[in-house]
């Protein structure tokens, strides 16, 4: 089932457009989500997309979700959500590393963040090392994530 208050964290970070908004609502609906305001959202019109962000927050209003986080913490959520998946194997971790370093810049780089950017450049470069570096990025997600929870 989707998440709609996951779905705003990604706009808010970047990770999805507005334009997606419409396509992702009817899903939800067909899901079983149901509200006025999703409704309203899943039948928006592409000349009608700048109206999706607010009806997104009224979605997330109208179904009880906790509220959207500023833009800086849905970009650490965003964050927290890769080295989550990179921990549990549920996404190699050069993948999640180079998606959490693709938001780094957004948060003037970070050390936490900015590392996975370095582990990057790093696994690219050093083809003979790729297999500690990972297990690298891994000791970094776990670590992000132990930071995170504090």
């Amino acid at each position: 089932m989707i998440d709609m208050r996951d779905v705003g964290v990604c706009v808010l970070a970047g990770e999805l457009a507005s334009e997606e908004l419409p396509m992702i609502a009817a899903q939800a609906l067909a899901d079983g989500l149901d509200s006025p305001s999703l409704r309203e959202l899943a039948g928006l019109s592409p000349g009608e997309y700048r109206e999706a962000r607010e009806l997104l927050d009224q979605v997330i209003d109208e179904l009880g979700l906790p509220e959207l986080p500023d833009e800086d913490q849905a970009v650490w959520e965003v964050a927290r959500s890769y080295a989550r998946r990179i921990v549990f194997g549920a996404i190699a971790p050069v993948d999640g590393a180079h998606a959490i370093a693709s938001h780094a810049g957004s948060l003037m780089f970070p050390e936490p963040l900015a590392t996975f950017a370095f582990l990057t450049d790093l696994w690219q470069d050093n083809v003979g090392e790729r297999a500690q570096l990972e297990q690298d990025i891994v000791r970094e997600a776990e670590a992000l994530l132990r930071e995170m929870s504090d």
